[in-house]
């Protein structure tokens, strides 16, 4: 059963196309957003806009229609009748308001982040990140096979794979991560609901190995615009992106790997660029795009994918947050971002007499630490805790070391602990 929030509701009635015809149409990313301020600077919720008297002050203070406003947030009937229909047919709703909103989407995006998302499957997973495998529809055989071939990499690695579910590189990827039992997020641009219930994704749905999900109506049809949209929101989910092949100069992931390359701070995006690699894809790379570094059996697909985008950043901006800060930004905590967008340079420092060796990375800094703070087997909420360090750092760091087999993973209940030699 799909339960929605209150605040959700509000966020529904002026934003969702619930069916029918309907004489206003719904509020667009950007009227939302000068709803939100202006709650914000009142100290309101949306929820709240449920009240004749907060609805007609929001239209006089802000410009927006107040016959409109109305209109939208007295469909309550309409609003009903489609909940009951999504959770006939097992689709979900979160919004912007909710804590199981995805995170990365807040900090990324920031007021780009969609005020509604339609889902499919296990919702959890909307906070876990993985590679973000783009590339062209129409590809050739050995981007094809180097998709397949990236993609079970990571399955193999328990690094999910995410995509935009278009035919060719988007499917071929999600195909096979999935066929090596790995994890796959598919961020879509139509046609959530014929998707959600084809034979092909019922197995993977309900074994919790697959999510989609989509900011568009459940039933919408396909449309170049929700297309480009979607592009960034597959980049802001995911911890790196993968470019397998692209059009240069064209395409929506050409254009989306240079939206993803100009912003700032935005996601490592590497490029393949062996063998047949496309002219677009080297064009990338004089954008910013870095050499994806080559599947490594023997190596975590995270660390491996860190470790490589650490060595081509720039170094840090003075001012910026220190490693433990823990300020936390509308319930949020910052460095959860920050750990997937390393924003120094990995160079060791040559040892020489009078001068203390500097290590290669934070990670590499911190894990003596780590290993001296587990006397015993301990939770990550606890070891938290006794480093003044962010669980979602923290995890981060964890699940590398117990993939370099530098620590390990206990279950029932989960705790991490020295490895036996």
């Amino acid at each position: 059963m799909n339960i929605i929030s209150e605040d959700a509701k509000a966020i529904l009635l002026l934003c969702g196309r619930l069916g029918g015809v309907s004489e206003f149409e719904p509020l667009d990313q950007r009227d939302y957003n000068q709803v939100v301020r202006w709650l914000l600077g009142k100290n309101l919720r949306p929820m709240d806009l449920l009240s004749l008297e907060h609805t007609c002050l929001l239209a006089r203070e802000s410009g927006l229609s107040e016959q409109r406003l109305n209109a939208l947030l007295k469909r309550g009937v309409k609003l009903a009748f489609a909940v009951e229909a999504w959770n006939q047919s097992g689709i979900w709703v979160v919004c912007r308001s909710d804590p199981d909103y995805p995170a990365r989407y807040k900090e990324h995006l920031k007021e780009k982040a969609p005020p509604i998302l339609f889902g499919a499957g296990e919702r959890s997973l909307l906070q876990s990140g993985g590679l973000a495998i783009v590339g062209s529809r129409n590809v050739e055989a050995e981007g094809e096979a180097f998709a397949r071939d990236v993609a079970a990499w990571c399955a193999r690695g328990d690094m999910p794979v995410v995509s935009g579910g278009a035919r060719g590189v988007d499917q071929i990827a999600m195909t096979s991560a999935l066929e090596a039992g790995g994890i796959v997020i598919g961020i879509l641009a139509d046609t959530l609901l014929r998707r959600s219930v084809s034979r092909e994704a019922r197995e993977a749905l309900s074994g919790g190995r697959l999510l989609l999900i989509s900011p568009y109506h459940p039933e919408a049809g396909f449309n170049v615009g929700n297309a480009m949209g979607r592009n960034k929101l597959i980049y802001a989910l995911a911890e790196y992106g993968l470019v397998v092949s692209a059009d240069y100069g064209k395409g929506g992931t050409w254009e989306g790997a240079v939206e993803e390359l100009k912003r700032k701070p935005g996601r490592a995006v590497f490029v393949r660029l062996s063998g047949s690699a496309p002219l677009g894809n080297h064009k990338l790379v004089e954008l910013g795009a870095i050499r994806f570094p080559g599947i490594d059996g023997h190596a975590n697909p995270l660390a491996r994918l860190r470790a490589a985008a650490e060595a081509t950043v720039a170094p840090a901006e003075e001012g910026g947050l220190p490693l433990f800060d823990q300020v936390a930004s509308g319930g949020r905590t910052a460095a959860a971002v920050r750990e997937s967008t390393p924003t120094f340079v990995a160079k060791p420092t040559p040892i020489s007499a009078g001068k203390i060796a500097v290590p290669a990375s934070i990670y590499d800094a911190v894990m003596p630490v780590i290993a001296a703070a587990l006397d015993k087997p301990s939770p990550v909420a606890d070891l938290a805790k006794r480093l003044t360090v962010s669980k979602a750092q923290l995890e981060v760091w964890l699940k590398q070391a117990v993939g370099e087999k530098k620590l390990r993973k206990l279950t029932r209940p989960v705790r991490y602990a020295r490895r036996i030699e």
